[in-house]
């Protein structure tokens, strides 16, 4: 019996060896992507987000571990041009200054817009990547449309009926629907969380 017993005692203790390199190796390999998404959600001094929106959890719980790097690297970008849109739409609605606010979001739009492209994607997101970039575009094109109209003396509410601003919308519901598809057995936290990136982005 007690050699039994040192056997099993033997096998377990190599058996518990054994999982835990194939945890770390699993970890290492889950991780093996440069992290972009930033420690701090804050948004920019002075703003608030338009919607409850909550930090890309690390683990991404429920994302297969192929399309991690690619889901952190967007949704990082994402988290950058939806502060951006804020602060051009509180620019856009105030009373001076309109040209120069979109000379700024312009040039860090197109970075990110570029940034985006550049990721190499996943097989099957093409598609939400496709209509992330088109709600960008849309959304430029709007503001750059609004501004000019704010120039003119046209309302902050008559400008928020140029059409793209609704194409942009109707885009980023679909890209929800895209992720909603792919990932059906994402942990409540990551989906709640993909959620409010989009709907902060929204213009509405």
């Amino acid at each position: 019996m007690r050699i039994v017993s040192k056997v099993s005692s033997s096998l377990l203790a190599s058996s518990l060896a054994i999982l835990g390199l194939v945890s770390t190796s699993g970890s290492a390999f889950a991780q093996n992507y440069q992290n972009w998404y930033p420690r701090s959600i804050t948004p920019p001094n002075g703003y608030q987000y338009p919607c409850a929106l909550t930090a890309l959890p690390d683990n991404l719980q429920g994302v297969p571990v192929s399309d991690r790097q690619f889901i952190n690297h967007i949704y990082s970008l994402i988290l950058k041009a939806l502060q951006a849109k804020m602060v051009m739409l509180s620019a856009l609605n105030g009373s001076s200054g309109f040209s120069a606010a979109y000379a700024t979001y312009y040039s860090q739009i197109a970075a990110l817009r570029a940034k985006i492209l550049a990721e190499p994607t996943p097989g099957g997101l093409e598609t939400f990547r496709a209509q992330v970039v088109s709600a960008i575009d849309n959304q430029c094109t709007f503001f750059d449309k609004a501004q000019k109209m704010r120039q003119q003396g046209t309302s902050f509410e008559d400008v928020m009926q140029v059409p793209e601003g609704r194409t942009a919308s109707q885009m980023l519901m679909a890209a929800w629907n895209e992720m909603a598809k792919r990932y059906p057995s994402w942990s409540p936290e990551v989906k709640d969380s993909i959620y409010h990136h989009l709907c902060a982005l929204d213009l509405f």
